[in-house]
């Protein structure tokens, strides 16, 4: 099965989703084909959709491709494929969310080839599928790495910084910049109603092992160990809780104008990532080591300056539930949880 037992913290937040004033009658009824179904954002997102089905009667189907056959339930019909390849779809699909990517720092290092080309030929295979479809809209999920090393912040939606495209390492940034303008060149060329969510670097319990900073810290912190931090810890980022980052892709899928970016994450506290690093090695009583041999951080941003500006997106009613603080204590809370479980 690829439902996941929940806990009864996550439920909580995802019974908060699934009750927002969003206009659900648009999706009460239809299909939604999204990749990354079994992804961290993706499992998210579809529990929320079974919540709404479950209290509200919405009766919403949901098609999600996977690389491997997983067993389907009443919300969820599991598709086996491979996103490089075209998609065949065999009944209409009226929302398409392409969700799916290498997001992990090890990723990048590891398998760059495969990151870049599985975005973009990924991107184009769900464009085509929701052209063949009919769908009523496309929404594709970038990356506030697009953005690169900002000079001035927090970034709105046309504002960009620098990258240096000639390393393995900006495959990621770069595909994700290649696939922002795919959509573009498609609604141009063959009238794709399409939106685009920027997204920050989310928060929460993923039961997939994560490269990425932040999940490091929390298994740090969790297993009594320091924190090791392998910068100074001085840059600025903007992070979201995965319920709000759910919310979020929900409130520009059903309210955003075609052909819009969209950048989503929570609220500013003035903090740095070494700031972060601290308040996460706080909640169990340990402290920040630092160790910057730069052998051991390939695959690692080399932005220093990466603050969304969600005005644009909070203009369409959106606001988070989670300051970041109370996001990463969430997520600390809950993977403690899911450890002491599995025991």
């Amino acid at each position: 099965m690829a439902q996941i037992n929940r806990t009864q913290r996550e439920l909580s937040a995802i019974a908060c989703v699934a009750a927002l004033p969003l206009p659900w009658e648009e999706l009460a009824g239809k299909t939604v084909f999204l990749s990354g179904g079994t992804g961290f954002l993706g499992q998210y997102l579809i529990d929320v959709l079974r919540y709404r089905n479950a209290h509200y009667h919405d009766a919403i189907k949901v098609v999600s491709i996977s690389r491997h056959p997983l067993e389907d339930d009443e919300t969820v019909h599991y598709l086996c494929g491979d996103l490089t390849r075209p998609v065949a779809l065999d009944v209409p699909a009226h929302y398409v969310l392409h969700l799916a990517s290498n997001t992990h720092p090890k990723a990048f290092s590891s398998d760059p080839v495969g990151t870049i080309l599985g975005n973009i030929y990924g991107c184009n295979s769900l464009i085509e599928l929701a052209r063949g479809c009919g769908a009523k809209r496309f929404l594709f999920a970038s990356s506030g790495e697009i953005y690169g090393d900002g000079k001035q912040f927090p970034m709105k939606e046309g504002d960009f910084g620098y990258i240096d495209c000639n390393t393995a390492r900006a495959g990621y940034n770069e595909s994700k910049r290649t696939c922002e303008s795919l959509c573009q060149s498609y609604r141009a060329q063959y009238g794709l109603d399409c939106v685009i969510v920027r997204l920050s670097r989310c928060i929460g319990a993923d039961r997939k092992a994560d490269s990425k900073a932040i999940s490091q810290f929390i298994a740090n912190a969790l297993n009594g160990e320091d924190i090791v931090l392998r910068s100074e810890g001085k840059q600025r980022y903007s992070f979201c809780h995965v319920a709000d980052a759910v919310s979020g892709i929900l409130t520009v899928l059903l309210y955003g104008e075609d052909g819009q970016a969209y950048n989503i994450a929570g609220d500013d506290e003035g903090k740095t990532l070494g700031d972060y690093a601290a308040f996460i090695a706080g909640l169990n009583g340990k402290k920040v080591v630092f160790d910057l041999d730069p052998a051991r951080n390939q695959g690692v941003s080399s932005a220093n300056n990466a603050l969304l500006d969600c005005d644009k997106l909070k203009a369409l009613g959106w606001a988070p539930a989670f300051t970041v603080c109370e996001g990463l204590k969430d997520m600390f809370l809950v993977t403690q949880e899911l450890r002491v479980k599995s025991e």
